[in-house]
């Protein structure tokens, strides 16, 4: 799955290679750690977003099917609350044109504990309907053996 991440400062071309879940016991609560397992430039990286309630992870999982099936002009966003995480999903325009590929906007929420520069994530219709797929399936393992 190829992804493009761009920041203010920088644009990365990363390839996800795996995408991890796992679930902790912090405050009284299960929450859940999602880490791309990336490979970038000759090496690997990881590369975590904040924890999840499983609140925040039905939300993501739900943005990320809607996502997939997108269509231009549509748009699609959430706020994953307790993470502090606002995502909006629209359909990449590439020099003037509508593509199949996929913007994601990702920003903080304005009550988030971390405050960070919003970035921009690109990826391919396949990309986002494998990375859907993929985190249904490890969402699902963890429930499971919870």
């Amino acid at each position: 799955m190829n992804i493009e991440l761009s920041t203010a400062s920088e644009t990365a071309p990363l390839e996800v290679l795996d995408l991890q879940v796992s679930t902790r016991w912090a405050r009284g609560r299960s929450l859940l750690s999602v880490c791309f397992l990336c490979h970038s430039d000759g090496y690997a990286d990881h590369l975590h977003i904040p924890s999840l309630t499983w609140f925040d992870a039905s939300q993501l999982q739900q943005f990320s099917q809607t996502l997939a099936v997108l269509q231009h002009p549509e748009i699609c966003d959430t706020d994953l609350v307790d993470a502090g995480l606002r995502l909006t999903g629209s359909v990449h325009r590439l020099a003037g044109r509508w593509t199949t590929g996929r913007t994601i906007r990702v920003e903080p929420t304005p009550t988030a504990d971390s405050q960070f520069a919003p970035f921009t994530i690109y990826a391919s219709h396949f990309a986002v309907k494998t990375y859907a797929a993929k985190l249904y399936n490890r969402l699902w393992e963890v429930f499971t053996r919870a």
